[in-house]
């Protein structure tokens, strides 16, 4: 007799958030970027360019994926990096040309699916959703602060 597998909020997550990387990621690739790329484009201002700082943490991002990922970046010219003038341990990165236009079509795409979903799930289950993803969130992060 087979094992009964019990269905839990976490996996359900996770493999909902896996499907939607690999379905980005192929989009992307036609761009030659990938969705790690993307995501971190849509991370930085446009007009004024972002701290390296701020947005690793929203992405969930460690110090080595970070560096990696910046030097990709700059490889591709999609960013450049230009110290704060006050701080000069501070790096501010800059959207190139080519990283604004990358950045907008990351945007559409997402706007796209977006519209999808809530042309095929409805705008008031998608907006419940969002309410309960936020309770989960917070859940999650009050507990891990017990440890």
């Amino acid at each position: 007799m087979g094992k009964t597998i019990t269905e839990t909020v976490d996996s359900k997550v996770r493999t909902s958030w896996q499907v939607i990387s690999r379905m980005y990621n192929a989009e992307a690739a036609g761009y030659g970027g990938t969705m790690a790329i993307v995501h971190f484009l849509l991370n930085i201002d446009s007009k004024e360019g972002s701290y390296a700082s701020e947005i690793a943490p929203r992405l969930g991002m460690e110090g080595s994926s970070l560096s990696r990922i910046i030097q990709t970046l700059e490889h591709e010219n999609l960013i450049i990096k230009k110290n704060d003038n006050t701080d000069k341990r501070k790096v501010r990165l800059i959207l190139t040309d080519k990283g604004k236009k990358y950045k907008e079509l990351a945007k559409n795409s997402v706007r796209e699916f977006n519209t999808l979903l809530e042309n095929k799930i409805g705008k008031k289950k998608i907006d419940y959703f969002y309410k309960i993803i936020t309770e989960i969130t917070n859940i999650a992060e009050e507990r891990r602060k017990q440890f």
